[in-house]
């Protein structure tokens, strides 16, 4: 009670002087720490040591706004501190403290409007991949130009690490576009939705990826349809389906075998993931706390030919091996409580969003990495902007 009197009185004081102080902290937290993941996913040559300093500003940024600004009960503050120091020592077991440093972003997006988050990071995220694509193109940075043995064409990464995750950058921003336009577009941004999709195809040669937009694409075409499903359906089947999904991709890797014709044409279909899979779950398994998982992955620029190739691409996989099964029960509520509270508020097109987003998260390792998947900034977000109007009009 008297650290909350405390905190809040200073706040106060504060924000009498600088009435926007509380979103001036989040965005200057929130744009520090995209810029520096996505540095980190580029061939830029980045000092680590910087890298960390400015990540660390961001969280004393977030960290400021939560205590002094967010009107939130001293119990609160004492429950997302031991979720933050779970998620730290998770962290400092696996080697990957990404999950840590989101966190603090979800809890500082309290009352900040999801809408302007969007448009920021619709902004800064074009910007940064179009300045790397440039520099790219100039020879300023290097960029891979790596084949399929069954193909010969070639896959470009124009900055990127790897193709792949070039492709998965490209899909996160549109989605997120998509999501802050509701999933109702006009012409103009039809054709260059589809334009986007075809060149990222044409220059990454990311089959995945191209379902994913394919889908994306289908569903701001029918989403007036899917909007009348989510307000006829049960929110605890749409849960309980996003739960059973979840449930099914770890399953399916645990119980891989090449002998099965039917997992291995599943396997076949998502490039190898399953079988990865299974490996990292017989020389790894689940831990209570994470762990490190050693990865031999083909991204960045390498002096030798990869051998022994090994790389957790399902981000369902890759969060449960590395940050163990506490971090993933906190994960789950996130989801599922985000999907539930947004389907009841009639926040449709946020559902949807959710809903891509750990469909993504099946087949590439990026759903906890804030740089590319924002979605779960809506967990305390303000969300007024998305509650539907027009399912009730019907249509």
């Amino acid at each position: 009670m008297f650290f909350s009197y405390l905190t809040d009185n200073i706040g106060s004081r504060i924000e009498k002087k600088v009435p926007n102080i509380a979103p001036i902290l989040f965005y200057s937290a929130f744009v520090i720490f995209i810029l520096m993941q996505y540095m980190y996913g580029t061939l830029f040559k980045v000092n680590g040591h910087y890298v960390f300093i400015m990540m660390t500003v961001s969280t004393v940024l977030a960290g400021i706004k939560i205590l002094l600004f967010d009107k939130v009960s001293d119990v609160y503050k004492l429950l997302m501190l031991t979720t933050l120091a779970l998620l730290f020592a998770a962290g400092k077991n696996s080697y990957d403290y990404g999950l840590y440093y989101y966190t603090f972003l979800i809890f500082a997006a309290r009352d900040i409007k999801f809408e302007k988050i969007a448009k920021l990071f619709v902004i800064v995220m074009t910007t940064m991949v179009f300045i790397t694509t440039v520099c790219s193109v100039l020879h300023v940075i290097p960029t891979l130009a790596v084949g399929r043995s069954n193909s010969d064409v070639l896959r470009l990464s124009l900055g990127s690490v790897y193709p792949t995750d070039l492709a998965s950058r490209i899909f996160h921003i549109v989605l997120t576009y998509v999501v802050l336009k509701k999933f109702n577009l006009n012409i103009p941004e039809y054709i260059s939705l589809i334009a986007v999709t075809i060149t990222t195809y044409l220059v990454t040669d990311t089959k995945l990826s191209l379902i994913l937009m394919i889908i994306l694409i289908a569903f701001c075409i029918l989403y007036p349809y899917i909007g009348k499903v989510f307000e006829n359906v049960k929110t605890y089947v749409i849960s309980g389906l996003a739960f059973l999904f979840i449930g099914i991709n770890l399953i399916l890797p645990y119980l891989y075998s090449a002998s099965n014709p039917i997992l291995k044409k599943l396997d076949s279909l998502l490039t190898g993931r399953l079988y990865l899979g299974n490996v990292a779950f017989k020389d790894y398994n689940a831990t209570l706390y994470g762990q490190f998982v050693y990865q031999n992955g083909w991204g960045g620029l390498q002096n030798k030919v990869v051998e022994n190739y090994f790389f957790i691409d399902s981000s369902i996989v890759r969060v449960l091996l590395m940050q163990g099964m506490i971090v993933y029960v906190f994960l789950l509520w996130l989801i599922l409580r985000n999907i539930n509270k947004t389907l009841k508020n009639k926040q449709y097109s946020i559902v949807l969003g959710l809903l891509l987003v750990l469909l993504s998260g099946a087949i590439d390792p990026h759903l906890i990495e804030i740089s590319f998947n924002i979605m779960f900034l809506v967990s305390f977000a303000n969300l007024d902007y998305f509650k539907e109007n027009r399912i009730e009009k019907g249509l």
